[in-house]
């Protein structure tokens, strides 16, 4: 049976945890000034708890959904000196309470909740006058030629740029709200008003192994059958081998925010 992208992630916790970047200390800054008053925060996807550290280190109370087990389980160990943070093992699509949130927050998780769904359960799950938060992190090889060596290897081995967070785009220049996703979803959508976007820029130095694990915990990568999926990283590592042994990276991030209005 086909494994849908959305459910790979398990299967990479270690390499997820290791290799995953967390938030800027300046986009959680900004999130919760606009949200501002906040005391609970509910997120969507917390896998590892890369975003939620961040923010219960703040203080906020939060509840996070995350339907793998597996994550789940390492999540609760990353927040396990945070008392305030709940964990649930469940998908937004599957959660409810009487009690609406402050904020919802995803990060590098939104495009995975059902399209058909997702802004309605999202309005539904936060308190009129409420802020939505999605982010998330793509990342940039910074050396064009190393990046074109393993874009080709890439591109031998049919890895699907569908939804991958390593990217071969420069993302220059600051994001344009009116063009980018998420917020032509919500254009003429009045629930949701005040929408803002803004680009973080981050630079960071992969060691080779680690770079490798970030290939490992994406789901483009995840979905090669597993002896072809070694094979493209045996060639990462020969293209890599012999440089300074690490890989400086881009690491861009794009914030999208919104608030929550009365339904007519």
């Amino acid at each position: 049976m086909e494994r849908e992208r959305r459910d790979v992630f398990g299967e990479a916790v270690d390499q997820y945890a290791s290799a995953r970047p967390g938030y800027p200390e300046a986009m959680i800054d900004d999130v919760l000034e606009y949200a501002d008053p906040v005391s609970e925060i509910l997120e969507v996807g917390a896998g590892t708890g890369k975003a939620t550290v961040a923010f219960a280190e703040r203080d906020v109370a939060m509840t996070c959904l995350e339907p793998d087990p597996r994550m789940a389980t390492r999540l609760a160990q990353e927040c396990s000196p945070f008392p305030q943070v709940t964990i649930e093992v469940t998908r937004l699509e599957n959660y409810s309470r009487p009690v609406a949130f402050d904020a919802l927050i995803a990060a590098q998780s939104w495009h995975w909740v059902d399209h058909s769904r997702r802004w309605d359960l999202a309005h539904e799950a936060v308190r009129t006058g409420g802020t939505i938060a999605l982010f998330w992190n793509k990342y940039i090889v910074a050396d064009l030629d190393r990046r074109n060596q393993l874009v080709d290897i890439d591109v031998r081995y049919g890895v699907d740029y569908g939804a991958n967070g390593v990217t071969i785009e420069d993302n220059e220049g600051e994001i344009e709200l009116e063009e980018g996703w998420p917020a032509y979803d919500l254009a003429t959508d009045s629930r949701f008003e005040d929408l803002v976007s803004r680009r973080y820029r981050r630079e960071l130095e992969y060691d080779d192994s680690t770079y490798v694990d970030l290939l490992a915990s994406t789901s483009a990568y995840r979905l090669l059958e597993p002896t072809r999926r070694e094979q493209l990283f045996d060639d990462v590592r020969t293209a890599l081998a012999g440089h300074d042994g690490s890989v400086a990276m881009h690491v861009v991030t794009d914030l999208f925010l919104g608030r929550t209005t009365p339904v007519d």
